[in-house]
């Protein structure tokens, strides 16, 4: 089934490759120097493709979490990008969408949502986003970053990044961002010499983030 899939999409993505030769090629009623000139216009403002078969084709599954679906359409949109799936019309957009999740999430697009029949990628992404915060309480995903602490042998910056992660699911304002994430770091965080440093701080109150890792 996924050899199925990836073949369909490649597919697509040579449809797109095909037409882009079309949209490209020289009119037949342009002079040579004109045909000239239009070559090197096209040859400095043409994009380096990346390599299809080099790209790997991030697949989804229903039992992936909110914070799984968050890395997975990162992965997906860069995927999108290399691809040049974004050259697609919307349908074809769609069906290289559906080539990469699994039955269940194709019920809940088509039976658990209200997203019209035209619907743009993104909508479909954010739509999708919002179903899996639905199914998740936020207060859960705040008492795993009010909880969070450095465990032992796990580096300050690890430490750090992970609660960035965390923080990013918490639907803090972006007022209180920055405190809550400092405040959770300067309690949790095993690394004495990192803490000696932030706390002498006088200023600590309006210490920015990047300036909490470790030198």
């Amino acid at each position: 089934m996924e050899k199925q899939l990836e073949a369909l999409t490649a597919l697509l993505v040579r449809q797109s490759e095909e037409a882009q030769k079309v949209t490209q090629a020289p009119s037949l009623t342009t002079t040579g120097d004109e045909e000239g000139e239009s070559a090197a216009r096209r040859t400095s403002t043409q994009s380096v493709r990346f390599p299809t078969s080099a790209t790997t084709i991030p697949h989804l599954t229903a039992s992936a979490s909110l914070r799984e679906f968050d890395t997975w359409r990162h992965k997906f949109e860069g995927y999108v990008t290399l691809a040049r799936i974004d050259c697609l019309s919307l349908a074809e957009q769609r069906a290289a969408l559906a080539a990469v999740l699994d039955d269940e999430w194709t019920r809940t697009l088509r039976y658990g949502t209200s997203l019209p029949r035209d619907a743009e990628l993104k909508t479909i992404l954010d739509t999708m986003s919002a179903y899996l915060r639905s199914q998740r309480n936020i207060i859960m995903d705040r008492r795993d970053f009010y909880s969070r602490v450095q465990e032992p042998q796990e580096g300050f910056d690890d430490f750090l990044c992970d609660g960035k992660k965390i923080a990013n699911f918490c639907e803090f304002c972006d007022q209180c961002m920055d405190d809550q994430l400092r405040d959770r770091i300067v309690v949790g965080t095993r690394d004495e010499v990192a803490l000696k440093r932030m706390l002498e701080n006088k200023k600590l109150k309006n210490l920015k983030l990047e300036n909490l890792k470790t030198p």
